[in-house]
């Protein structure tokens, strides 16, 4: 087997959450309140009930294939044939997803802090210390994650309390006044992002107690929406939709914001800290989901000996892109649909429907 380690469902679930909320929290907000404006939290209700009903094709599929990643069960129900082609899309998806991350990551930063530092330079740091934890195993990539999520939530909660004050409820108001069809299409961009729960395909097979992966994935849908919606709830309540959806970046817009007592205040640097933090976890999932599906597809024994390849194939990727202008573009418009009709949602469908046809794996499962 080509990952040995186990980890308690409570370090799955961080994970899951490390998976998803970085790039949401600071990416969905604008997008949503551009489309749905004051009733944004509406938007991102649908979307936790896609991100929902996504993780429950997950477990249904690793309930059905208990031990088994998402390659092999694919093998399985698809025959040889069918089974790598599905692996190969993954292939694909795990990188280019990653790719965007590592742009993501270095976005951030240079944007917002130092203009003047080449975004290769964090290209570089995010993929070697990605990397390095990935080459260390699931539990060491896990064990990193225990220590930074918990105290990264905590930063972001305190962040948003210190800002009440600049809070006004009418901003909020009036509800419902954008429509369905609005508050359908801003659905869409966070539906995508909390549909990334279908990486859980390539951790359950690792829980201590499988059979807990139902709690982790539910849990890990809720906590993410949680959060993200009070963020982009709390971003509207200190400045309303107009300047929400108009900047880039609003949830850091806000924490710069935060002045305590007229001395305390600039607080951007806890924030990027935190993105940093959450940033590496996040890069690090997809890069060792890739590294491990690649190997399994491959039929090694070990994974370790694709790390560097696939960190090179990473960084060459993320230098494609053209503009942070067009990065942004396409990872609130198109991707997050690609992702989820494709990805999070076609394929999982597909090989639920056909295991249930075949009879394939438990009976107990999807």
């Amino acid at each position: 087997m080509a990952e040995r380690g186990r980890i308690s469902p409570t370090q799955a679930t961080l994970l899951m959450v490390s998976t998803v909320l970085p790039t949401a929290i600071l990416f969905v907000p604008p997008v949503v309140v551009r489309r749905a404006r004051q009733d944004a939290w509406m938007s991102l209700a649908l979307a936790v009930i896609v991100g929902l009903l996504v993780a429950r094709l997950v477990i249904g599929l690793s309930l059905r294939f208990p031990r088994k990643t998402l390659f092999q069960y694919s093998e399985e129900i698809l025959g040889r044939a069918g089974g790598k082609a599905v692996g190969l899309l993954y292939i694909w998806w795990f990188l280019h997803t990653g790719a965007l991350v590592i742009t993501d990551f270095a976005a951030l930063p240079c944007i917002a802090l130092m203009p003047e530092t080449p975004f290769i330079v964090f290209f570089i740091l995010g993929i070697a210390v990605s990397g390095y934890a990935v080459r260390g195993g699931l539990e060491v990539l896990s064990r990193y994650n225990e220590l930074v999520t918990p105290v990264s939530l905590g930063s972001i909660a305190l962040i948003f309390a210190l800002l009440t004050k600049e809070m006004r409820i009418e901003r909020l108001l009036p509800v419902f006044d954008t429509g369905a069809i609005s508050i359908l299409k801003g659905s869409a961009t966070p539906a995508g992002w909390l549909g990334e729960i279908v990486l859980l395909s390539m951790v359950a097979p690792y829980l201590s107690n499988e059979a807990e992966v139902a709690r982790v994935a539910y849990v890990s849908v809720l906590a993410v929406g949680a959060c993200v919606t009070a963020a982009t709830v709390g971003t509207l309540l200190v400045f309303g939709p107009d300047l929400t959806g108009a900047w880039v970046f609003p949830v850091f817009s806000a924490v710069r914001s935060v002045v305590i007592a007229n001395f305390l205040e600039r607080l951007e640097s806890v924030a990027v800290s935190v993105w940093v933090f959450l940033g590496l976890a996040k890069i690090g999932v997809f890069y060792y989901a890739a590294v491990l599906g690649s190997a399994q597809w491959l039929g090694l024994k070990d994974y370790r000996c694709l790390v560097a390849p696939t960190g090179v194939i990473l960084l060459g990727m993320a230098l494609l892109c053209p503009s942070t202008a067009e990065l942004f573009e396409f990872a609130q418009g198109a991707f997050p649909v690609y992702a989820l009709t494709v990805f999070e949602v076609g394929i999982p469908l597909l090989l639920s429907c056909v295991a249930r046809i075949r009879g394939k794996g438990a009976t107990g499962g999807a």
